[in-house]
């Protein structure tokens, strides 16, 4: 995935839970690598002679994403007609990795919750608990904890899942990256097309290297497989074709911009914005207060029961001096 630190630090830290059955929540934007990240988690894991089955929680309209998951019997409903094993069975002494969690709906969650407890699973339409044995990995786009302060993801599913989390920086955030992916990208590229594209000419890595990246690593992929088979021995500035809009990286727009590219809401933008104020104004307080909760609640007008559940709900740290 590239030398950044981040990166780094990222792998030490698959390694040290990999070794784990903790679930774990792998958050970060679209074509970032979440799926890179928890194929290595398994393959890192004792489960690894076992099977990875993924589903994507987005991609299956939600009345048949229950069969998918839990699997069903002949006759659970029209078009059944034979038994079937859904993805929990399907990843038994392996793991399971759910994708986009965050496009699951409310009622699937709680029957998803169950079996997490209960470690069983009945098949729709049947009546006997089947015992499964699954490790868990689940991959978001989207703030799972946001989502659950705004109540689209169900906080008791997300305390359950949240043994560990990894998050995943975008492609922008950790440009070192950069040239080592292009680099690997142009060999899968030259292999693939039978071609022999030996190298970037410095102004074509110059453009890679300020653009923006939308679509992360996924994106930086197929411009290198396109810029290959454009190009003839090296490849040139004129060989890297990008969306306008997002070239230079120290021109980038603002997070709110940024964020209605990437699919969310304004209302969905406020909430986030509104959790982020929160938090920042209730941090200071309390760090003027040097930690006093009854003080800062004095001060931001409200009630000490409020600040209480805030700070719980909002994960602000508290200065340890403070035990009121």
């Amino acid at each position: 995935m590239g030398p950044s630190p981040a990166v780094t630090q990222l792998i030490a830290d698959m390694h040290t839970v990999a070794r784990t059955g903790f679930n774990v929540i792998i958050q970060g934007e679209t074509g970032s690598g979440k799926e890179v990240v928890a194929k290595g988690l398994h393959h890192l894991s004792p489960r690894r002679n076992g099977p990875l089955v993924a589903i994507d929680c987005g991609a299956i309209p939600e009345t048949l994403l229950e069969s998918e998951l839990f699997g069903h019997q002949r006759g659970a409903f029209t078009g059944a007609q034979s038994n079937k094993a859904g993805k929990f069975e399907m990843a038994g002494g392996g793991t399971l990795l759910l994708d986009e969690i965050n496009n699951m709906p409310l009622s699937s969650q709680i029957k998803v919750l169950r079996v997490i407890q209960e470690r069983q699973v009945v098949r729709l339409g049947g009546t006997q608990p089947l015992d499964i044995d699954v490790r868990l990995l689940v991959a978001s786009n989207q703030d799972l904890y946001t989502a659950v302060q705004g109540q689209h993801f169900r906080s008791d599913l997300y305390y359950r899942l949240n043994e560990f989390t990894l998050r995943i920086p975008p492609l922008r955030e950790r440009r070192e990256d950069i040239p080592f992916l292009a680099e690997r990208f142009r060999e899968q590229a030259n292999r693939e097309l039978d071609k022999n594209v030996y190298a970037f000419e410095d102004e074509a890595l110059a453009v890679l290297m300020n653009y923006f990246w939308p679509g992360n690593v996924r994106q930086l992929r197929s411009t290198i497989r396109q810029a290959v088979l454009l190009a003839e021995e090296k490849i040139t500035k004129k060989n890297i074709r990008l969306e306008k809009g997002y070239e230079a990286a120290e021109k980038q727009p603002p997070s709110d911009v940024r964020m209605v590219w990437e699919g969310k809401s304004l209302k969905q933008i406020v909430r986030e914005k509104t959790i982020e104020l929160e938090k920042q104004i209730i941090s200071s307080v309390l760090g003027h207060t040097g930690g006093n909760k009854a003080e800062a609640a004095r001060l931001l007008n409200v009630d000490y029961k409020t600040i209480h559940s805030k700070i719980k709900t909002l994960g602000i740290y508290v200065h340890s001096q403070e035990h009121k």
